[in-house]
């Protein structure tokens, strides 16, 4: 992986509390929506660097169009996707921009959440970890990071912070036209509050 951003720092500023295994184990469009509010953390030569997730993508495994892992696809690149969740899911776009999602379901289940945008500790630029690929450059996270085990203690968590959003809105999911009907579900989750969200202004409604 990469050097985090160092504006990204949280060491002493709160506690973080991993989140449950049996909820990430659980629906995938619930976990989608309960991640909003919770951070991802990265612990850097001794030190933690960390953004709380303001913006999500469900996918829904071999029956979702749009779904790396649709009609039971299994390749060494997708392979994370099936590990229990809780685990990381990490994967390059044109060769340029990394994505990092989070596995839900059970082992062999293939289901996944984008983590599409977050802001980081006070004094952050707003835009710094809007859209995946941002996200994943201010933290340094690569593909050498996917099938880590984000609640086994390591380097990398995800976690419960302080405070939980009070207005979660969501959308149709941005960039997957060629998928079809799926296209259309109501799988985005944003916190309608937040000025790190991605995506055109016109796609941030309920």
């Amino acid at each position: 992986m990469k050097e985090p951003d160092p504006r990204l720092r949280i060491d002493g500023e709160f506690r973080l509390e991993d989140v449950s295994r049996a909820f990430l184990r659980g629906d995938t469009v619930k976990a989608a929506r309960g991640l909003i509010g919770a951070w991802i953390a990265r612990r850097h030569k001794g030190h933690w660097y960390g953004a709380r997730i303001v913006e999500t993508e469900a996918y829904l495994g071999r029956h979702d169009p749009a779904a790396h892992s649709y009609g039971g696809r299994r390749t060494p690149r997708v392979e994370p996707m099936y590990r229990d969740g809780g685990h990381l899911y990490v994967y390059l776009v044109y060769g340029l921009h990394h994505c990092a999602n989070v596995v839900t379901g059970t082992e062999g289940v293939a289901e996944a959440v984008l983590l599409r945008a977050a802001e980081g500790p006070e004094g952050t630029p707003e835009k710094l970890l809007s859209g995946p690929g941002r996200l994943c450059r201010a933290l340094g996270i690569t593909t050498a990071a996917s099938g880590l085990d984000l609640l086994a203690g390591g380097e990398l968590r995800l976690a419960r912070g302080p405070g939980r959003p009070r207005a979660i809105r969501a959308t149709p999911r941005i960039g997957v036209d060629y998928a079809g009907e799926a296209a259309r579900w109501p799988l985005r989750f944003f916190d309608a509050r937040s000025r790190a969200v991605s995506g055109p202004a016109r796609l941030n409604r309920a």
